[in-house]
């Protein structure tokens, strides 16, 4: 293993990004190429390390986004919302949690409205979002 060079904070740079209002980090070579030495990250990697970055960063925008909406959520409906993600039927979901199937279709009603959702697709968006799988 190599010698890790702890950074010097006066390296960084912040500049302008294109006109907006976001600003840019400035990294130093030597940084990035010990960072990629330490992680033992291959040039090869970076397409796959840009694109994880990409998508974690599009899961926090996500998780921003809606976070006033899941939390609006009770508990009831947050249990049934990760029994339906866990692939439990509504009779399943109702012996589970000793209610009546009806109840659990009132809940799995209102956890539709409240989060918007249109397809299976858009529930487990929601549970990967905010880590209930």
């Amino acid at each position: 293993m190599g010698v890790i060079k702890l950074l010097d904070k006066t390296q960084l740079k912040i500049v302008p990004h294109d006109n907006k209002l976001q600003n840019v980090i400035k990294l130093p070579i030597s940084f990035i190429k010990d960072f990629l030495f330490f992680f033992d990250i291959t040039p090869d990697d970076l397409p796959k390390l840009i694109s994880f970055s990409k998508e974690l960063e599009k899961n926090r925008q996500f998780v921003i986004t809606n976070k006033n909406r899941f939390n609006s959520l009770t508990d009831k409906e947050k249990e049934v919302f990760i029994l339906v993600i866990k692939g439990k039927t509504s009779n399943e979901i109702a012996k589970i949690l000793f209610i009546e199937t009806s109840t659990v279709s009132t809940h799995r009603k209102r956890v539709k409205q409240k989060l918007n959702l249109e397809s299976i697709f858009d529930w487990y968006t929601y549970a990967k979002a905010f880590e209930l799988i």
